[in-house]
């Protein structure tokens, strides 16, 4: 049996749910607020020059599930497999490796000797049983010290977070903030730099077409079922027990719309899930390119800019050592990420993307009036921003939306989570594989398959 199922939004999740629902022969129909499809992973090409929109995406993963999709999906045109290569630029013309911790030897003496100390210090506190802090500021000199806080942690994620970071929580960092046991930061203030983020040291990334190349191919076989131009409205109860978006019936309704975005779509929403949805809080990111010449690329993958004498750039991407295709031959790219408050984004006109360029220049990564070609655009919702009441507001909504039986969140702001598109992509079979024997029915409650 057939299912109708309407898919809000047409970013990785929702065409990955678009294409395995399509496959199993049910009645699929996604609806994409803009003109393309891709969300937060769009590519386009500006004379020769291939430019990701939101950020430099990479195709890894530890799922192996995944991992055999993404070959599968570029069989015929295998991608670009790199070797991570990844600094920060701690003042001009001196890259460290990443993770900072790792890597102390490679900083001026009084630098290294003034982190090696406080990390010892901290590690210290710890041991005698100092409590893990429940903000993001005072965890950062619980757990490596005020050392390397100062000459990192601090003006880095301040940048990024357009934030205080007393007012940020810790429930993102497993997994996202890299942990170096004592022994290998005081093995790396020795002078010998420790391995502290192996688990990304090769990746993949599309030959052509930029990282937009891999929901282009997951799109393939719905192009039909996509409706773009067609910012959802309105989600509704229909009064037989299915759901009615815009009017228009369904079985089964997946939403990858932003939480905080709900509570317009849904009047019916309990009104404490509508206030802590609204109350969620995110960032926007604002990419820029920059078409250099070939002197000006450097043998990286990505360089962290933690400094404000570094200009507004949070960090930068070469994206031409990603593919061979990504520049015109004989050329090169960067492309550059500035993190933003929803309100008060950057300039992306020439004069904004002028300033982004004199910042990297001063930090000396190219030159400004050199430059080959650039573009700009602004991401609007990016990045989570984990509040310290954060997971309270998201548990509370989500105990609303998963209690509606045929409603399905799914996707980074679809469900507050910030995942990468593989992580989406793992999300995506785990809530196809919960929903194929009951859509087999041809939709109904979402109800234990042996009871029918």
């Amino acid at each position: 049996m057939s299912a109708r199922v309407a898919i809000a939004g047409g970013g990785p999740a929702g065409l990955m749910m678009g294409r395995l629902l399509a496959a199993d022969g049910h009645d699929v129909k996604v609806f994409e607020a803009g003109s393309e499809i891709g969300g937060l992973c769009r590519s386009r090409v500006v004379d020769g020059y291939t430019f990701d929109l939101a950020g430099g995406h990479i195709m890894f993963t530890r799922n192996q599930r995944v991992s055999d999709f993404w070959t599968e999906l570029f069989a015929d045109d295998p991608a670009v497999e790199t070797e991570r290569c990844t600094r920060i630029l701690h003042r001009k013309d001196h890259f460290v490796s990443y993770p900072f911790e790792n890597a102390l030897g490679e900083l001026p003496l009084e630098h290294n000797l003034e982190c090696t100390e406080a990390s010892l210090q901290s590690y210290l506190r710890r041991r005698a049983g100092d409590p893990e802090p429940d903000n993001f500021h005072d965890w950062i000199r619980w757990k490596m010290g005020a050392g390397i806080a100062e000459h990192f942690m601090d003006p880095y994620n301040r940048k990024i977070w357009k934030s205080d970071l007393r007012e940020m929580g810790c429930s993102w960092i497993a997994g996202r903030v890299p942990d170096a046991p004592l022994e290998d930061v005081l093995t790396a203030s020795l002078g010998r730099t420790t391995d502290g983020y192996t688990h990304q040291s090769h990746f993949r990334y599309p030959r052509t077409g930029g990282f937009a190349a891999i929901h282009e191919r997951i799109a393939r076989p719905i192009v039909a079922r996509i409706e773009t131009n067609h910012p959802v409205q309105n989600i509704e109860r229909a009064p037989d027990g299915g759901w009615l978006v815009d009017g228009e019936r369904f079985d089964h309704v997946i939403s990858t719309v932003p939480l905080h975005v709900l509570p317009r779509l849904m009047p019916a929403m309990d009104a404490g899930a509508a206030a802590a949805a609204s109350a969620l809080q995110w960032r926007g990111v604002a990419g820029y390119l920059f078409g250099i010449e070939a002197e000006f690329v450097r043998p990286f993958s990505w360089v962290y800019l933690p400094h404000a004498d570094q200009g507004p750039t949070n960090r930068i991407t070469y994206l031409s050592n990603y593919s061979p295709e990504n520049a015109p031959s004989g050329k090169g790219s960067i492309m550059a990420e500035v993190t933003y408050n929803p309100a008060t984004p950057p300039g992306i006109d020439d004069a904004g993307r002028m300033e982004v360029a004199k910042g990297l220049e001063q930090a000396g990564l190219l030159d400004a009036s050199r430059l080959e070609v650039t573009d700009a655009h602004l991401n609007p919702v990016s990045y989570i921003l984990y509040d310290l009441d954060f997971e309270s507001k998201r548990n509370t909504v989500l105990a609303w939306t998963d209690a509606q039986e045929g409603l399905h969140c799914i996707g980074r702001f679809g469900r507050y989570e910030y995942h990468n598109s593989d992580q989406v992509l793992a999300r995506c079979f785990e809530l196809h594989d919960k929903l194929a024997p009951v859509l087999a029915r041809g939709g109904g409650p979402l109800a234990d398959p042996a009871d029918g």
